[in-house]
């Protein structure tokens, strides 16, 4: 009985002494993360539906890691991607019979009916927004919100935002939200 206790107090002191290390099989880097986050984003905004090969989706990280070259702060570039993300689906939704060409173009930097040409978009927007503070506040809370739950993977995060955006009554965005924090959590390896 005595040989018992003396082994499990040993055991005891030796568990406390075990570090837990935070990390994954291979390092990236933060802008290769922004660019995962950012097509998974993408893909539940737009294809959600569709199946891509693995050699597509290194494609199309590959063209998103154009719209991030010469950035000198990738989060606000994602956050400014995001929110273009955000306008082109409103674009979508606001009228029967629109459509998105497939992620190989779309993504493309040098296509200008694409994300890069949203970036016309965003500055009308960020204009606004001189004049009127709150302008199209919501796409801006919805990526904060995709930074802030990419970076810390945290539900109360995720639980704060969606009531912002509950209370800011912007239903699309929640819906959007709610689909890209599942991309994000799910299907981010």
């Amino acid at each position: 009985m005595n040989t018992v206790k003396k082994v499990t107090e040993k055991s005891t002191r030796r568990a406390s002494t075990l570090r837990v290390i935070k990390g994954g099989l291979f390092a990236r880097t933060k802008k290769e993360i922004a660019i995962e986050n950012l097509w998974l984003i993408c893909k539940a905004s737009f294809w959600n539906t569709q199946l891509f090969t693995n050699d597509e989706e290194k494609e199309f990280k590959a063209l998103l890691s154009e719209h991030f070259k010469g950035s000198r702060n990738i989060d606000i570039t994602f956050k400014q991607l995001v929110e273009r993300v955000c306008l082109t689906k409103r674009y979508l939704t606001r009228k029967k019979g629109r459509y998105i060409s497939k992620p190989i173009d779309w993504l493309n930097i040098n296509y200008k009916n694409g994300l890069a040409g949203t970036m016309s978009w965003y500055k009308v927007v960020e204009e606004q927004r001189e004049t009127v503070p709150h302008y199209n506040e919501g796409i801006s809370l919805l990526a904060k919100a995709l930074l802030r739950y990419a970076d810390t993977r945290n539900i109360l995060d995720m639980l704060h935002y969606r009531r912002e955006l509950i209370r800011l009554k912007h239903h699309d965005l929640l819906q959007l939200f709610m689909n890209s924090i599942m991309h994000i959590q799910y299907f981010n390896f």
